[in-house]
């Protein structure tokens, strides 16, 4: 990934499934026949992105216990690099595999927030900070003023800055209610 405009090709629906077996993702993986169906129904790319999305949430739920055992363990943490090695990522496709992160990030919490019965702050903090964060790192993504995305520069890095004052507003309307926010979003001790 080195280039917005190298996409690698759709990885098929059959490796894909192998791969999500093979991390454990399956109780029994599907039969070609059963894969021949899904595909039927959604179509090639609607499988595998579905296929692809259920990989991206086993693979990473793989990673956080392995990395999670390799601190424990005090060891290195360099093994980080070997995602971008997996991607083909230079310094440029690192920085679009981060700003695709935080894209998804930042909507995950927005979905998130909009389902909560009450927010405290925390929440909508968290939603506008990643949403500040994905901006800004759009901006870090252009490389040109050829790029179209050149002209939203100025208007991208405002609305970073909005969010990120939204953010602070959440967190200080939170310890305006009141000072121990830790006794306002921890059950009672018996």
């Amino acid at each position: 990934m080195t280039d917005t405009a190298q996409a690698p090709p759709l990885i098929s629906p059959k490796a894909l499934s192998d791969a999500l077996a093979a991390l454990g993702a399956y109780a029994q993986p599907p039969t070609a026949a059963q894969l021949a169906a899904a595909e039927f129904a959604e179509g090639r790319t609607g499988l595998v992105a579905r296929l692809s999305n259920a990989w991206y949430g086993s693979a990473l739920a793989h990673v956080m216990t392995a990395e999670l055992a390799v601190a424990q363990a005090g060891s290195d943490t360099g093994y980080r690099h070997e995602a971008w090695r997996a991607a083909d990522a230079d310094g440029e496709g690192i920085m679009i595999l981060l700003h695709y992160t935080a894209l998804r990030l930042a909507a995950e919490l927005r979905i998130i927030g909009e389902h909560l019965p009450v927010d405290l702050g925390v929440m909508g903090a968290a939603a506008g900070a990643a949403e500040a964060l994905k901006l800004l790192l759009e901006v870090c993504t252009v490389r040109s003023m050829d790029d179209p995305r050149a002209a939203a520069v100025t208007t991208n890095l405002s609305r970073a800055s909005d969010q990120l004052a939204f953010a602070a507003e959440r967190i200080d309307t939170l310890f305006a209610a009141a000072g121990d926010v830790a006794s306002i979003i921890s059950p009672p001790r018996s």
